[in-house]
């Protein structure tokens, strides 16, 4: 499972619908196993190719301000216009992510190099 923990949207006003998605990959035993961060396209391919094998999602988002996670479906790309998306245009920002890092005294540093 992957869980959407931050958005890194492009400056340009153009390329506002261009993002990435930082996520976290969890085992089934409820263990964080990796970190990364996906284009929108690519999310939009993980979640069909897991739609096709098993039926459901394997993403989930922690919104602002939630204090659970929700998952992310097939059709919440569908149904939005271009510049809006239910689920990652309710992340915090990657800066805002490190914050809350930094408050947890956590010694992770999350930015993008590229």
């Amino acid at each position: 499972m992957f869980l959407a923990i931050a958005v890194e949207s492009k400056q340009h006003p153009k390329n506002h619908n261009d993002y990435r998605v930082w996520y976290l990959e969890i085992d089934d035993c409820g263990q964080v196993v990796g970190v990364g961060a996906k284009k929108k396209e690519e999310v939009v391919e993980s979640l069909f190719e897991n739609f096709r094998k098993s039926g459901k999602s394997n993403w989930r988002a922690f919104k602002k301000g939630a204090e659970s996670s929700t998952p992310v479906e097939i059709f919440d790309f569908v149904s939005m216009n271009m510049h809006e998306n239910t689920h990652f245009g309710n992340l915090p920002t990657l800066n805002e992510f490190q914050s809350v890092l930094d408050s947890l005294h956590s010694r992770l540093e999350f930015r993008s190099i590229a």
